[in-house]
């Protein structure tokens, strides 16, 4: 059996990363901090950015990982984003039993947000 506690994106900048997730996607200040990692908590899991320099690793940005994330009202956030001139890659549009639309992050990662029907 396994359980997903977590996941981290990689930041070219974690200034500007960390600057994006706490205003524009979660709306909150991280739960922790270290060199190499910011950590937000999100109803018990663990979202991270990563930043690659301290290791020196060779990092491709974008598709690699691509978060799907639940919203509660995701017309009213899809808007938002759009305003605060957040780059959609994938409009809003119907699922199966969801609605769901995808964007960049300020580091080139791909996001999914949706909501069920």
């Amino acid at each position: 059996m396994f359980k997903i506690n977590s996941l981290y994106v990689a930041a070219v900048d974690m200034d500007r990363a960390e600057n994006f997730y706490s205003s524009l996607i979660f709306n909150t200040e991280p739960k922790f901090k270290t060199d190499r990692f910011v950590f937000y908590e999100i109803n018990g899991f663990l979202f991270g950015i990563f930043d690659p320099r301290i290791t020196d690793e060779t990092i491709a940005y974008g598709n690699n990982c691509v978060p799907t994330i639940e919203c509660d009202d995701l017309k009213e956030f899809y808007q938002k984003l759009i305003r605060e001139g957040v780059e959609v890659v994938m409009h809003l549009q119907e699922v199966n039993d969801t609605v769901i639309f995808q964007c960049q992050d300020s580091e080139g990662n791909t996001l999914e947000f949706y909501q069920w029907k």
